[in-house]
């Protein structure tokens, strides 16, 4: 067969041929056979004999896109990718890198802050420049764009820019200027992300009400900023922002701070907040926002109370929706719910060899579980047998201090029926930590009673995110605390 596209034409009237008989014609596919999948089993088959364009197109070029393009087209596969805005999706221009750079600044500004505690004296002060910040974030999203691109040529895959939305099952068009391009493909990933969620309440769409995107664009620091949303974003932004002298309030509709976490970590948390003189309202939900004396007056309900702060701007940081409106899924049987695209444990829709990862299949994503998917739907598309268990995929929450979480907690081991305690190391007991000068936090181990396995891991304190790795990999291993 032709995987990269067919030659010749059919003329006068046409009889598919029989499963038995493609079998026969075609000995060498991979694929098995049984009565219980015989309509799957023949769909692959006439798709797999079509002539197509590419044996494997992705739509959206951020992690997992880009992560299922490289490992398909290394397999050996004819891949393209379509990216309607910037390669690297919300994630490289506007999420993970942006906001770590910005952080990565914040981090060594509170270094230098400390630098007395070091026996460094600097006579002449710490003064942060945020449009400076600003412009090193750029250089360096602009710097990993280009390798990005770079990285998906030398890999062979043909990039496409455009706005795809599918015309049949196996059919994506993609306008370009003012061009339609139809395009055929074998196996089809949708990869398109999400986008962040306005809520609907008054005054949403009042100038000085941002989302994470507009804030990442902004060269000058405002006076007062309120931040909706305790999560990983909100918790971010407001650590940027109060240390450059923002007055900052987050408002948090749940009961504490990093909503579903541990409660020992969200306690240390809400105190790393005090300590950066951020005002943290839990049990706090928007109710609306107007204009007011030249800023806004925020209102919200706390305990059944309608209360109201003033702040030049508002950052509306609950959550994500996902990018799929466009995509024209309804009419070519490709199922959705509550806004997400369906998805089976193979992260396979509801249509055969069409498949979706990332945030536009869930409404909490991290950009390493989408690579994850991404390599994973690489592999199931090469015919390896894969899995996908996000089970072990951590939580990381680039804070002051950093918290990682992978796992269970020991509520969530209780709440399963597993019998479990903890283990529970703190870093001030920690000789590297105290050489550091910040020796805050701590490390907890769920483990399971009598068989003495991990169950899970919550860590707060400096460099969390880059020790949960191994822990993540000790519970994909089954370890117990003892090997």
């Amino acid at each position: 067969m032709n995987s990269h596209g067919g030659e010749g034409e059919l003329s006068g009237p046409t009889t598919l041929p029989s499963l038995e008989e493609i079998a026969l014609d075609e000995p060498d596919l991979d694929l098995e056979i049984d009565s219980e999948n015989i309509v799957e089993a023949a769909e692959q088959l006439l798709r797999e004999g079509a002539p197509h364009d590419f044996d494997v197109l992705i739509i959206g070029a951020g992690p997992g896109g880009l992560a299922a393009a490289q490992s398909a087209a290394q397999g050996g596969l004819h891949t393209a990718i379509i990216e309607e805005r910037e390669l690297g999706g919300v994630c490289l221009n506007r999420g993970c890198i942006p906001t770590k750079t910005l952080l990565e600044s914040i981090g060594v500004l509170r270094v230098l802050r400390r630098a007395k505690n070091f026996g460094i004296e600097l006579s002449g002060g710490v003064t942060p420049d945020f449009l400076a910040m600003h412009l090193r974030k750029a250089d360096v999203v602009s710097r990993l764009r280009e390798q990005t691109r770079q990285t998906l040529e030398e890999a062979g895959v043909e990039i496409i820019e455009g706005r795809a939305r599918f015309a049949e099952q196996h059919t994506v068009e993609v306008e370009s200027g003012g061009e339609l391009r139809r395009i055929t493909a074998v196996h089809i990933i949708i990869a398109t992300g999400g986008k962040p969620a306005r809520l609907p309440i008054t005054g949403s769409q009042l100038p000085g009400v941002v989302t994470s995107d507009e804030i990442l664009e902004q060269t000058t620091v405002p006076r007062s900023l309120v931040i909706a949303g305790a999560g990983a974003i909100g918790v971010e932004f407001a650590s940027i922002f109060a240390e450059l002298g923002c007055a900052v309030t987050i408002l948090e509709k749940a009961g504490a701070v990093l909503p579903g976490e541990d409660e020992e970590i969200q306690a240390e948390m809400a105190q790393s907040l005090n300590d950066m003189g951020i005002q943290l309202k839990t049990g706090a939900s928007l109710a609306r926002i107007e204009e007011s004396d030249g800023s806004l007056k925020i209102s919200f309900r706390q305990n059944e109370n309608l209360a109201a702060i003033q702040a030049d701007q508002i950052l509306l940081a609950t959550g994500r929706e996902a990018n799929i409106e466009h995509l024209n899924l309804a009419d070519v049987g490709i199922k959705s719910d509550g806004g997400k695209i369906g998805v089976d444990e193979k992260n396979e829709t509801s249509v055969s060899g069409v498949y979706a990862i990332g945030d536009c299949i869930r409404r909490v994503g991290w950009a390493h579980q989408a690579s994850m998917e991404g390599r994973e739907v690489a592999s199931t598309v090469l015919g390896y047998k894969s899995e996908i268990d996000a089970r072990f995929v951590p939580s990381c929450y680039y804070t002051f201090p950093e918290v990682a979480t992978v796992g269970l907690t020991l509520k969530g081991a209780h709440d399963l029926g597993i019998e479990a305690t903890v283990g529970r190391f703190a870093f001030r007991a920690n000789g590297r930590a105290a050489t550091t000068g910040d020796n805050s936090g701590f490390v907890k181990l769920v483990i399971e009673n009598g068989t003495k396995r991990l169950l899970g891991c919550q860590i707060i304190g400096p460099h969390a995110t880059e020790m949960i790795n191994e822990v993540s990999l000790a519970l994909r291993n089954g370890s117990t605390a003892e090997s």
